[in-house]
């Protein structure tokens, strides 16, 4: 009898080991699984966010967010989670350099606007000069910054000419839009004739069902042309 009841149990654990095994690789497979995304941001998910967002742009924003009348909060709320609104973060210009600044800004919605500017330093002599590009693109609900981007290019000319010489781009943002993770690509440049185009591409992944589930592709690039004007965008897709 006690040698039934071993073997038994012996079975029994044998059985159990193997159903853990799968059950254990399950569990694991589960637990790396995305958690579902909350259905939609709230006013007070916003706000909350806000506050444990580091650094003084997000205390300024929240500052002016909680200014605004409830019916705009909810509406600004509603703005940040629409990918419509950042697809339509589209604007570009032409300029001179050298120049303190060169900008455009261009309304969507009567709430919204995206204005993208852009200073051109030249520095040197008449025959050599290093040329540097600032480009500024952002985003405002109700007058106050959500999204931020900027890429800087710098660059190396003799007389009009662009050298190979002293090549640089870098970027750097801020977001404020809890709907979405905004990231950032590695800049890099690309030279066809006499124009040298620096390239930030950068992605935004929604964060909430309400904000869909494509995640948004988009470009900002400055382009110098020679020493003497310069031309600036943000649009959609990767370049």
């Amino acid at each position: 009898m006690r040698n039934r009841i071993t073997a038994a149990a012996i079975a029994t654990a044998a059985s159990v080991a193997l159903i853990g095994g799968t059950g254990q690789a399950f569990a694991d497979s589960q637990a790396a699984a995305k958690p579902a995304a909350p259905s939609k941001l709230t006013v007070d998910a916003y706000k909350k966010w806000l506050k444990k967002t580091p650094g003084e742009e997000a205390k300024d924003t929240l500052q002016e967010f909680n200014r605004l009348p409830a019916a705009k909060q909810k509406k600004f709320v509603g703005y940040l989670q629409d990918p419509k609104v950042l697809k339509a973060f589209v604007v570009g210009h032409d300029g001179k350099i050298p120049s303190l600044s060169y900008g455009t800004t261009v309304t969507y919605k009567k709430d919204i606007t995206f204005t993208t500017r852009t200073s051109a330093a030249a520095r040197g002599t008449k025959d050599s000069k290093t040329i540097t590009l600032s480009t500024r693109s952002i985003q405002r609900i109700f007058n106050i910054p959500v999204t931020e981007l900027s890429t800087v290019l710098t660059y190396e000319t003799k007389g009009n000419k662009i050298t190979g010489k002293g090549w640089k781009t870098k970027n750097y943002g801020s977001n404020h839009n809890a709907a979405f993770a905004i990231k950032l690509s590695k800049t890099r440049t690309a030279l066809k004739a006499n124009a040298l185009t620096g390239v930030t591409n950068w992605t935004a992944t929604p964060k909430y069902k309400s904000a869909g589930t494509t995640v948004i592709k988009k470009h900002q690039v400055v382009t110098g042309k020679g020493a003497r004007t310069h031309h600036a965008q943000i649009g959609n897709g990767s370049r």
